[in-house]
């Protein structure tokens, strides 16, 4: 490793941070569309919804992000035992936050009913 650089650990905690930034977000904006579906059938007086329930949206953001951290740590533990650990830190911190991301995404929208593949 070299002295100027900061090691692989420090590049991913601020790389996991801004992933679990975008996963309040996407929690946020669900919520959002769920409260605004939900207004919109009561006003139209359209078939029932079960209003948006926070403390769920609460405990799927709690999963979505410790599935980050964990899928990140595993995937900088099994590059640094590959090729990869010969590559620059920011570049194998910045794969795995991206892997821990989409994954800790994928897990947020199950917790919550929704089927990530039907949001691509």
């Amino acid at each position: 490793m070299d002295a100027a650089q900061p090691p692989r650990s420090w590049w991913a905690i601020a790389f996991v941070t801004v992933t679990a930034v975008g996963l309040g977000a996407l929690a946020w904006a669900v919520l959002m569309m769920h409260a605004l579906t939900y207004g919109m059938t009561e006003v139209l007086g359209m078939t029932q919804l079960d209003p948006p329930d926070t403390d769920r949206y609460g405990f799927a953001l709690a999963v979505g992000v410790a599935v980050d951290a964990a899928v990140t740590a595993a995937m900088l533990w099994q590059l640094g035992r590959t090729a990869a650990r010969q590559w620059p830190a920011c570049v194998t911190a910045l794969l795995a936050a991206v892997v821990g991301g989409v994954t800790g995404a994928s897990a947020l929208l199950l917790v919550l009913g929704i089927n990530p593949l039907d949001v691509l």
